[in-house]
């Protein structure tokens, strides 16, 4: 068995930060690897094509957890001291990767780099992924025989690792012009929520899930029907069979309760999708307001630009412009690079895991483990990495049922552990004056949008947070902590209080009135899905998740980023 340590050792040298936001402790190991190799190579292709004065951000998994750690352009990773100020004012100006990409990034900032991205995400990338996507989504593992299932399980992997560099690589450039025009309208003196607010109504994608389930819901309606199971919801009218069958096939093996394998897809959750179904339109008519949302945002720039001199009007409407273009290919990203490939690739892992649970090539679930939602005895097939699914399915003995078993233990030891938030000598980015001029600039870029995703743990008692919206919302708190209780349990016209959330909510949030985080800022997924919706937020709380009852009246008040418990 397994030496169960409690040490958590670096993956490599350097600074390692703790991310809380993406994986917790039982990730699978085919997503740790799919993170890992996307993770470091999307990056180092991201930063290279702006000419940033990194070379990657790297990740790893320890015990579980997920951690990253930015990797300097010159020296690569390394434990050695940064040096000092004026020797990296010297270094940034005379060594040839920094002359290189001083230029590189001139030339980025000044063609606006980001619009050819997004262009390719258009023309080429999104087409060949979503067909990729329709194309397996067709195929039924479990008419497959092992052969054949292996076959399509290293297909699966091995366009989801691409698809997974790709998702890295674009949020380089979908974040990038947001952080500029935030560091200019700072240099403005402009403020940064109501300039985020300018962005509001442009992510068709984090509405699309929501409006194909309104046209449903209409559907439905029209023919005074209350469906309770999705077989009942095919039976209201031919239109409704062909409306729900098409959107299941778009959403329904999307990975939806979370980012891991071991997360709940779409389909998997029926209850949401009926829920939002059989919700009354005037419980979230403003959630499904597009146009009020885009409203917002033109008013927000318009109020704006009166405060802007004439001459800087033209400067910050063209940077509006790019950024609303890149805000939407955030939450159009994910779902098309990874949720949806990665809960096409859960979905061949159950199968797989259940055919060696049948011959005996899994450990035997613990006494007393419900086993799978799906269907699994045990969740030990994810403890295993996709050559060991293909070598264990056509013939191989290795690894065994007592290695595995040693995993699982392992595995279920390391839950019990708490992460430290750092892991090596933590310092100080080095000052912006050390750097010339447009790798400044990039660094700055760089550190204002990680601010504003940065995930804070608030210890104070008071529900505050940032607010986003205007009008405040009174309604009853949904709390949860994981997932796939925002999914199940979620009621039209709640209030979710979450830890976080994640673009794969996209497709059931619609009927929330009001959004709480513990974690995040004005960029992360639950302030883009409430600007979206043009529901009140108030995210990066801190404490929302353990002082707010569940089932309390709450009034969140985004103008002043607090929320108040009315009654429990």
């Amino acid at each position: 068995m397994s030496d169960l340590t409690t040490t958590f050792e670096r993956p490599g040298p350097g600074s390692w930060a703790l991310d809380t936001g993406h994986f917790s402790a039982d990730s699978s190991r085919i997503c740790q690897d799919l993170i890992v190799y996307g993770c470091c190579n999307g990056t180092a292709d991201g930063f290279e094509l702006i000419g940033a004065p990194l070379k990657s951000l790297d990740a790893g998994f320890v015990k579980g957890r997920f951690y990253t750690s930015m990797v300097p352009l010159v020296g690569g990773a390394n434990d050695l001291p940064t040096p000092p100020n004026p020797v990296l004012w010297l270094a940034t100006r005379l060594a040839p990767a920094f002359r290189k990409a001083e230029k590189t990034a001139g030339n980025a900032i000044g063609d606006r780099i980001w619009m050819d991205e997004y262009q390719r995400w258009v023309d080429e990338w999104r087409p060949e992924l979503a067909a990729n996507w329709q194309r397996l989504t067709a195929v039924d593992p479990s008419g497959l025989d092992d052969t054949d299932l292996a076959d399509h399980l290293v297909e699966l992997n091995t366009l989801t690792a691409e698809s997974t560099r790709l998702h890295f690589r674009l949020h380089i450039s979908d974040l990038g012009p947001v952080g500029l025009l935030l560091v200019r309208s700072r240099e403005w003196g402009l403020d940064t929520a109501e300039v985020m607010m300018t962005l509001s109504g442009h992510s068709p994608a984090t509405n699309a899930p929501g409006e194909a389930l309104a046209a449903l819901r209409h559907e439905v309606a029209e023919a005074g029907a209350k469906p309770t199971t999705l077989d009942e919801v095919r039976a209201v009218s031919e239109q409704a069979s062909t409306m729900l069958d098409a959107f299941l096939d778009e959403y329904g093996w999307r990975l939806t309760t979370g980012y891991d394998l071991r997360a709940l897809t779409l389909r998997e959750v029926p209850a949401a999708i009926l829920a939002s179904i059989n919700a009354k339109s005037s419980d979230f008519t403003a959630a499904q307001n597009n146009d009020q949302a885009r409203a917002q945002g033109d008013g927000a720039l318009e109020r704006l630009l009166q405060g802007l001199p004439a001459g800087d009007h033209a400067e910050f409407q063209q940077m509006v412009d790019d950024a609303r273009a890149l805000y939407g290919l955030r939450d159009d990203n994910g779902p098309l690079t990874f949720q949806w490939p990665a809960g096409l690739l859960r979905r061949a892992v159950l199968e797989i895991g259940r055919r060696l649970d049948a011959a005996g090539r899994l450990p035997a679930a613990p006494e007393g483990d419900a086993g799978d939602d799906a269907g699994v005895p045990n969740d030990a097939i994810f403890d295993l990495s996709a050559p060991e699914m293909v070598a264990l399915l056509t013939g191989s003995s290795t690894p065994g049922v007592e290695a595995i078993r040693d995993r699982v233990d392992e595995r279920r030891h390391n839950m019990t552990l708490t992460a430290p938030a750092n892991l090596g000598r933590v310092e100080d980015d080095p000052p912006l004056w050390t750097m010339p001029t447009n790798l400044a600039q990039l660094m700055d870029i760089i550190l204002t949008v990680l601010d504003l995703l940065e995930i804070r743990d608030h210890s104070v008692g008071e529900l505050v947070g940032t607010g986003i919206g205007s009008e405040s919302y009174v309604g009853k708190a949904c709390v949860v902590t994981e997932a796939d209780e925002a999914i199940t349990r979620l009621e039209p016209g709640d209030i979710l209080v979450a830890p976080y959330t994640v673009p794969t909510y996209n497709a059931v949030l619609s009927i929330a009135g009001a959004i709480v985080t513990d974690s995040g800022g004005l960029l992360c997924h639950a302030a883009v899905i409430a600007r979206e919706y043009g529901m009140p937020g108030v995210v990066g709380v801190g404490v929302a998740t353990t002082q707010i009852p569940d089932g309390s009246r709450i009034e969140v008040d985004p103008a002043s980023g607090r929320v108040k418990i009315l009654s429990v």
